[in-house]
């Protein structure tokens, strides 16, 4: 058994003191924000829609931030293997609304409906807050929404995107963050590298869960350090592809329990994404291995009964960690780890 954890909140990335060649989060007119719920609340605000759509697999901040603006939700469907039920559901989309698709773990939505939606004089957003920036995002979506935070360990920082409409961005005025809530965020994303590094005591998990129940939602700005972090100190690259090779060795591994088999490396994966019977008994054996994964997300009073492919997604996924905190035996560890529970 692994004397180590894998898995489980990111710590924060190495600083190497040269500048970063930022792979596209900067790119063109865009609002630097706090956090992506943040990005969704900002942009409702900015185009007042009648209907906000979304997938009907979705995390509950994301409705939360729609909420706040007072803007009702409404979903289309998305089946077992997280594609579009039917496309039906465009028929009653009015002009500007507003539609996001996702970016479930880095993997692109894929979205073919786009020229209807567009049609119909609809705004769409690509929510990519689990993805890395590529050109298929700016291609589908008026708007592109990215949490980089995710991916690098920083305590806060998302990026909203204009494709066009950059001037919509004139009269927006962004906050500082509280300045508390990001010295206890910063403090977390320490102590879990502390934490990978030396093996160190585990004080952030509390700490955790503190910062995530009171993440602000609101008109905030990233901060100045996680800034300065992606601009000056982060090796983009190098994590591009350990989180690339990790996920080849995952799905070469696990292959057919991989909700995304035949994904091309056309992106940069958050996670590699399972589904399994007895999701329960399994993430107990990891533990039990020193391997944590996640289960994203619980549906139950979110979405409606009516999505049951949604609903039974929710209870079978897991995401096992590919990030670039690990290396091949890494990953090979935690395969055969679960190939002695499902054998």
């Amino acid at each position: 058994m692994r004397s180590r954890l894998v898995g489980g909140l990111l710590g924060i990335e190495e600083f190497t003191n040269t500048p970063s060649e930022d792979p596209g989060f900067f790119d063109g007119s865009h609002l630097r924000l706090t956090d992506a719920r943040s990005g969704i609340w900002l942009l409702v605000e900015l185009l007042s829609p009648k209907t906000v759509w979304m997938p009907s697999f979705v995390c509950k901040v994301m409705i939360e931030a729609v909420d706040k603006a007072e803007v009702p939700v409404c979903h289309f469907e998305l089946d077992y293997d997280m594609r579009m039920h039917s496309t039906d559901w465009i028929h009653q989309v009015q002009a500007n609304d507003l539609v996001i698709f996702l970016d479930y773990m880095g993997y692109p939505s894929h979205a073919d409906c786009t020229k209807q939606i567009r049609e119909k004089k609809a705004w769409i957003l690509d929510d990519a807050s689990q993805a890395w920036p590529s050109n298929t995002q700016s291609n589908i979506a008026d708007f592109t929404l990215y949490s980089p935070r995710k991916f690098l360990g920083l305590p806060d920082g998302a990026v909203l995107c204009f494709q066009n409409n950059s001037d919509l961005m004139t009269d927006v005025n962004l906050e500082l963050p509280p300045q508390d809530w990001i010295m206890k965020s910063l403090a977390v994303v320490q102590w879990r590298r502390d934490f990978d590094r030396w093996n160190a005591t585990n004080p952030w998990q509390e700490l955790f869960k503190t910062v995530n129940d009171t993440f602000p939602l609101g008109p905030y700005q990233m901060s100045a350090f996680s800034h300065m972090m992606m601009s000056h100190g982060i090796n983009f690259q190098h994590i591009a592809n350990r989180r690339n090779e990790n996920y080849l060795i995952l799905n070469e591994l696990l292959h057919d329990i991989a909700l995304f088999p035949n994904a091309t490396l056309d992106m940069v994966p958050l996670g590699f994404p399972i589904r399994v019977n007895n999701r329960q008994d399994l993430q107990d054996h990891l533990l039990n291995h020193n391997v944590t994964s996640g289960a994203a997300w619980n549906l139950q009073g979110v979405i409606p009964n009516r999505y049951k492919e949604s609903h039974r997604l929710s209870k079978d996924i897991i995401t096992l960690p590919c990030d670039q905190r690990y290396n091949e035996d890494d990953m090979v560890y935690v395969a055969e780890t679960i190939r002695e529970h499902i054998k």
